[in-house]
């Protein structure tokens, strides 16, 4: 069992009233029992319950089954907790994006996922709590950000101004072609490309 996982009252007191019948698995083990209450709750898959809890799926599909108001009570708390979390988020955002509008250094050094990513995901935990997660918002992309290429790219020039860096007719045209392909995965997934943000 997960021994990190949060057990609210709502899901203790469920599992304590389920009466007295020793087969079911709130009075075999309540701890876990109510624990999955939790996690089903939070709109966490039978398989990830399993994981941290140890119950099995057809006794998970029967907690579930014996429990839908704790279930939608415990939805709705944290559902109101995502969406409060990420309405203080997007106003730290926005007060941040004023802040940046005012220091052009700063704001160069700061790329947009970074202000918005923790808003979507809060936004995200709210609607699986009340819907069931149907979309997971995180960031796992390992491609550089077009911050980084413009990083990158001034880095280069500065070495070849220096000497440090030979470059041939052949190095551009394989750097061009790379370069295409990348901006074309780019624009391909609805970012900016070159064009648009000049």
């Amino acid at each position: 069992m997960d021994d990190s996982g949060y057990i609210s009252p709502i899901a203790a007191t469920s599992v304590v009233s389920s009466g007295s019948n020793a087969n079911l698995v709130e009075n075999r083990k309540p701890v876990e029992a109510a624990l999955a209450l939790e996690l089903l709750a939070e709109g966490k898959t039978y398989d990830d319950v399993e994981a941290a809890t140890g119950i099995g799926y057809t006794a998970l599909v029967g907690l579930k089954a014996r429990h839908p108001d704790t279930l939608e009570k415990r939805r709705k708390q944290l559902a109101y907790d995502g969406f409060e979390m990420a309405e203080g988020l997007r106003q730290l955002a926005k007060k941040k994006m004023q802040m940046l509008a005012e220091d052009e250094d700063q704001l160069m050094k700061v790329n947009l996922k970074d202000l918005v990513l923790p808003y979507a995901i809060a936004q995200d935990k709210g609607f699986a709590a009340l819907e069931g997660n149907t979309v997971r918002v995180e960031h796992t992309s390992k491609k550089l950000s077009i911050e980084d290429a413009r990083k990158l790219i001034e880095e280069a020039r500065n070495q070849i101004q220096k000497g440090e860096l030979n470059v041939t007719a052949e190095h551009v045209n394989e750097t061009t072609q790379h370069v295409n392909v990348t901006a074309n995965e780019v624009t391909d997934g609805n970012e900016p490309n070159e064009t648009e943000l000049s």
